[in-house]
């Protein structure tokens, strides 16, 4: 955490990512008593509560919960200058050591040397640290706490300062950038080298000296410790080179100089920085890229053409191979450029992927398109960007896209990224095959791809296919372009592309009746030529000619579309559509357009503006003779008009032919007369011109006279004096006056610029003006009169006449210029505004808290303006204020996840990666340099896991610019989630049980470990048999046998887990069992079968039963073995001497909760009844021998006692005499018979006891044959069937039993697996239906019936339901 933090910081100051290890300070907290001493405790990670971090980003700069570090003299944060420096001496070189000894004493090394600053923080309380020369333009800046107190004075004489001896010195180096006094640089790269204005901003800006005694009168104690500021590092060694490439390796030392007025002592050691600069070596040797892929093949994959900055290569160099065997070739050109020659090359397919490529023409060229894993695309720019250029004009390329029969992107050309066209021939091409992709084309140019041609010759062809399909940007301006489409629109031009023509022509044909051009985004013409046979502007769209020639055979232009021209269009065919033309340039052709857009004729020109005859008695006057007009060729016929003269001279009276223009005149005066030329089918209605006849009156009588007196006032704003009063002698009532100003008197001079209305006079620059009066009647000259004296018009005070008022602003990064507002305000209402730079100026602006003159208005902070008056207003001053208030911010929380896993605090982790993000009310962010939130804390609302407001507060703000800035509030939240935690570890073990005959619990030891120091272990242990079902109580055992337990572990705020421990129920020691005897005549020969004893209920289930002949000292037995309950014995026969002799047989019986019982069978040798009466009782011997066999073969007579004991498969079958009915026993399935298919043991019994057994889990039941396997289902859908205890099942896929409603495809038909017992038949209600399930064993045992009468007489329907009705 430490040195991520660290890097963060060093980004910021550089933005330049060098890894190194350096660490953070943080201010503690200052004691009452310590007066302004600063305190300059390094937090270490004991503060954070982290045996191997430090803060988190969010930390740094606030003190951490966890430090309770109080500051004070006893503390070494604040320094005692009683005490002796040696120790500190030797602490300084601890911060500087950093060679992996143990970390703690480094930290709190670095403490004590930090609290070498004075009480303020700054180096010197008469040394401003800011103050520090440059090195190759790099600024070296010195930062200090915010509340350093600045006592830097300005002015003053400068005057030699005495030289004070530093005595011993360390580096300050609160940051602790330097290990061991050396600054490491580390992952330098080509894209990321320090310069040496970026290195200095790492070195030290000052050092703690130990110095002489005071200087310039200072009352300093001998060897006292100061912070002095370095300055003017350098390092003539550490330069660029010739590309301006600074070193990537090496060593170098950076020296530093002293602040004037100090020096070192004989013998101290020169203020120098070792700085190591290390290469990031992966970086440097890892810059291999493809930047280009060629196909050669049809069936090959393309070929991968790497670079590495300085060479080429392919794997197992195949592109240099195969470059050369088809004429092409490229090398690289420097800075990423490369340069591919082609010269009659034909391939299948090229990819430009990186770089800026010139692609070099020569001789013919194709490029077929249908290489392997190409798309179809025969040129691909899809990284990078490419230039063609053909050195000789007549250099062709053709491109080929390769269609194909499923849905098809392929296209000749595809421009991702920049494709520029300077010259040669390029031929694209793509045809149709099946279904294609609409983004495709012979040349498909991509959103955000450029298509350039600045020349040559390109022809784009689309076989029912677009030619041209452009939703990037293309710019034409030279060469020729033909867009050629065969069935289907040339040209379509999408909304996302920007086409711009111009120079060059482009050519757009498609067959008779399609339309060429169908554009929908911006299409731009501004010269060149551009030919289409039919254009269609979609809907909402717009396409604008601004110079150059469009020329089109029909024009179709949606609703809300237009066409803007200001060029040359020609049109030769019809328009449709809704929408408009806007012309502004020239249209001709055959063709038609709307009204809107018909072309302006050419104006009347060459004729006589102004012309006049004297009046006269019945007057009729020819105005095209007399005004000299001509008809305009480009034009409709021309109309008279007579208009309304609104000039100031007496109207005329009359009438005029429309046609001839023939005016007849009934009252002497000026007639306006409207000249234009009429609408025809392409022109519009000419502008017309106006022609102004004057009938001139008679002379003015002499008797008739004015008097005319000019005004003279102060300044009366906009509202002004009439500009002269006027009294007559003699002029009639009905007679008109016109006025005029002038500065001289003289009338003769005068422009014909009458007024109807007498002017008024509104500034004071109107002064000086004689007022003039023309009296105008209907049948007399006019006569003009001027004013004896002249207009006068005095300034007004402009401090007491004007109000003004300055609406205030918020702070946005920028210099304001306020709106000022000055009204008029001398009438006890305000009135009209003045207009600065007329009426006022704005003199200088002034900072209201300082008294200062500002340039510029920026900061937040009050204004004062001064306004000075002029033009109509006197030069005096007016004030006002401006405020431009803080900009006010909103903070909103950001990071990677506001998710973390539970570890029973409050805190966010450094792996969310949380951060404030400032923005105004514009949702604009500022730049971090001006503002950032500053000492942030941080918690979620509860350490519990769920969800909870994660709370940030934000205790200040910090940055260039944090004046200007305020919280809307302090304090936001945004919803975490504190998810719960697995635990460590957990742990179950469980001891052994012995077979008793009664239910045992075992005991299971189980913990678990929570990972977490602040949280103690306390979970719930629950227990199950099947995983399913939990309870509080260890289950208990009886019968012998190996058990698995489910222990679950449970804990607030932590996830459950699971673990199994297997439960042993070892088995009893074996019973002793009485000796069985028997005996046989030696003569006696063949089997003989002895019934073994019956074995008590707590023997459990009997395994296998054997034999063993232990001894045979009389040669009677052949063999020995266990048939069912009975011992067969296979007598061989013996001789007479051998009577008397015995052999000893032993069975073994393996039961479930006892050890192997052993039975010890002793078998005597008699001699035979027939050695003494062989003649007279051989009938009896016989019956004898018969009963002998009868008991050996276990009849129920043969033994009395055999029926206090129970069969001991009484469990799993009853055995009965019947042959069908034999129980058998095979490898997989354990025991087993005809009748009743699989027998199982006790469900859930994992021992091997022979038996099969039921299962159940999580998921249901299954079977686990005596093997450990289990059925299943050989696919998905189908089903496996198993006969078990006299029930059929079904076994799907995943080996469980399926229940409920099946229907297996493999018999075509329904079933129905009851839980309990499995598939059913006959008559069974379901869900309150009946439904019949076929009884009989035919091969469709169980299959429902369906539509059709079921044995026994009743209908049920096609789902299988009795319908309800009696049978039939």
């Amino acid at each position: 955490m430490k040195n991520t933090r660290k890097a963060a910081a060093v980004w910021l100051a550089m933005s330049l990512a060098i890894s190194t290890a350096f660490g953070n300070t943080a201010w503690g907290e200052i004691r009452p008593d310590t007066g302004n001493n600063r305190c300059v405790h390094v937090h270490t990670a004991e503060c954070y509560k982290d045996a191997d971090e430090t803060a988190t980003p969010s930390q740094i700069g606030k003190e951490p919960t966890e430090c309770t570090h109080i500051c004070s003299v006893e503390s070494g944060c604040i320094w005692d200058t009683e005490k002796e420096n040696s120790e500190n001496a030797d602490t300084l070189d601890a911060v500087a050591s950093n060679t992996g000894k143990d970390d703690s004493k480094k930290e709190q090394a670095g403490e004590k040397a930090a609290d070498r600053k004075d009480s303020s923080g700054n180096a010197d309380e008469n040394k401003n640290l800011n103050d520090v020369p440059t090195q190759n333009g790099a600024a070296l800046s010195v930062s200090t706490p915010s509340n350093a107190k600045d006592t830097t004075t300005t002015g003053g004489t400068i005057t030699p300062v005495p030289q004070t001896k530093i005595l011993s010195w360390s580096w300050f180096d609160p940051e602790e950038n330097l290990l061991d006094g050396r600054l490491e640089l580390t992952g330098i790269t080509e894209e990321v080298q320090p310069s040496f204005t970026e290195i200095i901003e790492y070195l030290p800006t000052a050092i703690i000296a130990r110095v002489e005694g005071g200087k310039d009168g200072e009352k300093v104690e001998d060897e006292e410790e100061k912070n002095l500021s370095i300055t003017n590092w350098s390092c003539p060694e550490y330069v660029q080179d010739e590309e301006g490439r600074w070193p990537l390796e090496g060593t170098y030392e950076f020296k530093a100089e002293l602040p004037e007025g100090y020096e070192l002592a004989e013998g101290v050691d020169a203020l120098v920085v070792e700085v190591s600069v290390v290469g990031d070596q992966a970086a440097m040797i890892n810059n291999e890229r493809v930047v280009m892929h060629l196909s050669f093949s049809a069936t090959e994959d393309p070929k991968d053409l790497k670079f590495d900055g300085s060479k080429f290569s392919s794997y197992q160099n195949a592109v240099e191979g195969l470059a050369s065997q088809n004429n092409i070739s490229y090398k690289s050109l420097g800075n990423d450029n490369f340069k591919l020659i082609l010269n009659n090359t034909t391939i299948y397919n090229i990819e430009i992927t990186s770089g800026s490529w010139i692609i070099e023409l020569h001789g013919n060229n194709e490029l077929i398109g249908s290489g392997k894993g190409a798309a179809g695309i025969g040129l691909y720019i899809s990284g990078g960007s490419a230039t063609i250029i053909a050195p000789d004009e007549s250099a062709s390329l053709t491109v080929n896209g390769y269609p194909k029969s499923t849905t098809d992107g392929s296209s000749g050309i595809q421009v991702k990224t920049s494709l520029t066209i300077k010259s040669g021939i390029i031929n694209a091409t793509v045809s149709k095959k099946g279904r294609h992709n609409d983004a495709s084309g012979a040349i498909y140019v991509t959103r955000g791809g450029t298509l350039n041609i600045n020349g040559g010759s390109i022809t784009a062809t689309g076989h029912g296919r677009w030619a041209l399909a452009a939703l990037g940007t293309i710019n034409m301006s030279g060469g020729v372009f033909n867009i050629v489409g065969d069935g289907k629109i040339a040209v379509d031009h999408e909304p996302s592309s920007n086409f711009t023509l111009s120079g060059g022509t482009i050519n757009i044909t498609s067959p008779t009746g399609h339309t060429g051009l169908s554009t929908k985004g911006n299409l731009t013409i501004t010269g060149g030529k551009m030919d289409v046979n039919i254009l269609e502007i979609v809907k909402d769209t717009t396409m604008t000619v601004k110079g150059g020639i469009l020329e089109t055979g029909g024009i179709k232009i949606g609703d809300n579309g237009k066409l803007i021209n200001k060029g040359e269009l020609i049109v030769n065919g019809n328009f449709e559509g809704n929408g408009t033309i806007e012309n502004a340039g020239t249209i001709s052709g055959s063709g038609n357009v709307p009204d809107s857009a018909k072309q302006t004729p050419d104006t009347i020109t060459g004729y006589s503006a102004n012309i006049s005859r004297e009046y006269s008695e019945n007057m009729s006057i020819d105005v095209l003779q007399c005004a000299q007009i001509t008809k305009p060729a480009k034009a409709g016929e021309l109309q008279y008009e007579l208009v309304e003269y609104t000039g100031s001279e007496s109207k005329g009276e009359g009438t005029i032919d429309e046609s001839t223009g023939l005016l007849t005149v009934k009252k002497a005066g000026v007639f306006k007369i409207k000249v234009k030329t009429l609408a025809s089918g392409i022109y519009q209605e000419g502008t017309p011109v106006e022609i102004t006849l004057t009938v001139d009156k008679a002379d003015f009588p002499n008797t008739w006279t004015v008097n005319v007196y000019a005004v003279s006032g102060v300044y009366n704003g906009t509202e002004g004096y009439p500009a002269a009063t006027i009294t007559s002698t003699r002029i009639p009532e009905d007679a008109e006056y016109k006025y005029q100003l002038a500065a001289t008197s003289n009338s003769s001079n005068l422009p014909d610029q009458w007024q109807s209305e007498c002017p008024k006079i509104v500034n004071v620059n109107e002064s000086g003006r004689y007022v003039f009066v023309k009296v105008i009647t209907d049948n007399y000259k006019s006569k003009v009169f001027c004013s004896n004296n002249t207009t006068h018009i005095t300034q007004r005070s402009f401090t007491e006449s004007v109000e003004v008022a300055i609406d205030s602003s918020v702070y946005y990064n920028k210099p304001q210029n306020p709106k000022i507002k000055v009204l008029e305000n001398w009438k006890g209402t305000l009135g009209s505004e003045l207009t600065e730079g007329i009426d006022y100026e704005i003199s200088f602006w002034k900072k209201e808290d300082n008294n200062q003159s500002v340039t510029k208005l920026e900061d937040a902070g009050t204004y004062i303006v001064y306004l000075l008056g002029k033009g109509n207003y006197d030069g005096s001053l007016k004030t006002a204020a401006f405020t431009i208030n803080k900009c006010k911010l909103k903070a909103q929380i950001t990071g990677d996840s506001f998710d973390k896993v539970y570890d029973g605090t409050t805190h966010i982790t450094e792996e969310q990666r949380l951060a404030i993000q400032l923005c105004d009310d514009n949702h604009k962010t500022p730049e971090l340099q001006d503002v950032r939130a500053d000492q942030i804390d941080w918690a979620y609302q509860s350490a519990d896991v769920g969800e909870h407001d994660i709370n940030a507060t934000i205790n200040s703000l910090a940055g260039d610019q944090a004046k200007n800035y305020e919280l809307t509030e302090q304090t936001v939240s945004q919803k975490g989630t504190i998810k719960p935690r697995y635990f460590a570890s957990m742990t179950v073990s469980a001891a052994p049980l012995t077979y008793n005959g009664t239910e045992q619990q075992p005991k299971i030891n189980a913990s678990v470990e929570t990972g977490l120091e602040n949280v103690s272990p306390d979970a719930t242990f629950t227990y199950s048999k099947d995983g399913v079902n939990y309870q509080s109580e260890i289950p208990g055992f009886t019968e012998a046998g190996t058990y698995l337990v489910y222990v679950k572990a449970s804990m607030a705020n932590f996830n459950d887990e699971t673990k199994t421990v297997a439960v042993t129920v070892q088995k009893a020691a074996a019973p002793t069992v009485s000796a069985m005897s028997e005996s046989y005549s030696y003569k006696e020969t063949g089997e003989r079968q002895v019934a073994l004893p019956g074995f008590p209920e707590d023997y459990g289930t009997i395994g296998s039963i054997t034999a063993q002949i232990i001894s045979d000292e009389g040669q009677i037995l052949d063999s020995a073995a266990v048939d069912g309950m009975n011992l067969v014995l296979r007598l061989k026969g013996s001789s007479k001497n051998m009577v008397g002799k015995t052999a000893q047989v032993v069975v073994k019986v393996e039961t479930k909760n006892y050890e192997d019982i052993q039975i010890p069978v002793i078998v005597t040798l008699t001699a035979d009844s027939s050695d003494s009466n062989s003649n007279n009782n051989s009938g009896n011997n016989s019956g004898n021998n018969g009963s002998n066999n009868g008991n050996s073969n276990g009849s129920s007579s043969s033994d009395g006692d055999s029926s206090d004991y129970d069969d001991p498969n009484e469990s799993s079958v009853k055995v009965t005499p019947d042959p069908s009915d034999k129980v058998t026993k095979d490898s997989q399935k354990g025991y087993r018979n005809v009748e009743q298919g699989v027998i199982t043991g006790a469900s859930n019994q994992t021992v091997n006891d022979g038996y099969s057994h039921w299962m159940k889990d999580a998921k249901g039941w299954w079977l686990r044959f005596s093997d450990g396997t289990w059925p299943m289902a050989d696919r998905t859908g189908a089903y496996h069937w198993e006969h078990i205890n006299g029930k059929w099942w079904a076994f799907n896929e995943t080996g469980y039993a399926k229940t409920g409603w099946l229907r297996d495809e493999d018999y075509g038909g329904w079933f129905y697996m009851d839980l309990e017992h499995g598939m059913q038949t006959g008559w069974v209600l379901l869900d309150g239906a009946w439904y019949y399930f076929n009884p009989s064993s035919d091969g469709k045992r169980g299959i429902m019936y369906a539509g059709q009468r079921t044995p026994d007489g009743y209908y049920v329907d096609k789902n299988g339901v009795w319908d309800g009705r009696s049978k039939q």
